[in-house]
């Protein structure tokens, strides 16, 4: 459990390295380790060598700054390539695709809408979104999964969703309804099924409000008010879900929302936030594989944690 920690803390140390000189050697001796022990550690728990995830992490900062307007010449020097040629290799073998490509990509964004780091992490939404704009949001999205989208039905589940939230409101100051309806937007792109995405806009209604599942159960379709049915009982635990778990799912999309929006929590609450998604969800969202999550979550978890 000690070393665990111990990995997690120089996750942060590598974070705040990144653009200096950085040996497997001065990240062990970080964490009190033997350089040897601490690889294997490390390698267990994140499933790659340690500079395998400092270039990752490296790469997406680089990504951030190009986007951001820096040139890509000077992003590669900054994170530790000594050539373009050798930063455009590492970052095709990467993501794909030549980091010029991020340009255009930016160029397109700012055209048409979408979210600039979709190479690495899953697509955004605008902070303050309506309710309206994120219904539209939504059918993108399952249509994009090929979900035979029933129109009367979608739009009954999200006047209920909005009916049930609508004495509530979000720390922004946004209609609560719209994190709910975010969290369905991520599942379609998590390629949920239909009734794990309507379940999304139930995610905490029971707790949140004074609708009770029985109510729930009169109103929403009965495969997806089982799903809402479990979610009201369940916490993060590892031994009590299961791999294919749509509860696990939404707890996942949910947490990704979340620190999506821990701006507007208090900053030793966004800092809680941030170690517990670290130590205690990572390790769960790891069991669906879904690397575009996981790199977010670390992402958001560590630039929280670096402002600490």
């Amino acid at each position: 459990m000690e070393m665990m920690r111990q990995i997690r803390d120089s996750l942060l140390y590598i974070d705040n390295h990144l653009e200096e000189p950085i040996t497997v050697s001065s990240i062990a001796d970080a964490a009190g380790y033997s350089e040897y022990h601490f690889s294997r550690c490390f390698k267990q728990e994140m499933q790659m060598s340690v500079m395998e995830y400092v270039k990752k992490r490296r790469l997406i900062k680089a990504s951030e700054a190009v986007l951001n307007g820096e040139r890509i010449i000077d992003a590669a020097f900054r994170f530790g390539w000594k050539t373009h040629s050798g930063f455009t290799k590492s970052f095709k073998n990467e993501f794909g695709f030549y980091p010029a490509l991020l340009k255009a990509m930016m160029m397109q964004i700012d055209d048409l809408g979408g979210s600039a780091m979709s190479h690495i992490f899953l697509k955004n939404t605008d902070i303050h979104s309506t309710k309206e704009q994120l219904l539209e949001r939504l059918k993108e999205e399952m249509i994009s999964i090929n979900i035979d989208i029933d129109e009367e039905e979608l739009q009954y589940v999200y006047l209920l969703a909005c009916h049930v939230y609508e004495r509530e409101k979000r720390y922004s100051g946004d209609e609560y309804v719209t994190h709910p309806l975010n969290i369905a937007i991520i599942l379609a792109e998590m390629s949920a099924d239909k009734d794990t995405i309507y379940a999304g806009m139930f995610c905490d209604a029971v707790q949140k409000t004074s609708v009770t599942i029985e109510q729930l159960k009169k109103e929403l379709p009965a495969s997806t008010a089982a799903i809402v049915e479990r979610l009201a009982v369940s916490t993060y635990d590892l031994d009590s879900i299961s791999l294919g778990d749509e509860v696990l799912l939404v707890k996942l999309a949910e947490r990704l929302h979340n620190m999506r929006t821990l701006e507007f929590m208090a900053e030793e609450r966004r800092k809680i936030k941030a170690k517990e998604t670290l130590s205690e969800i990572i390790p769960i969202a790891k069991k669906i594989g879904n690397l575009k999550l996981i790199n977010e979550l670390y992402d958001i978890s560590l630039n929280y944690l670096c402002k600490a």
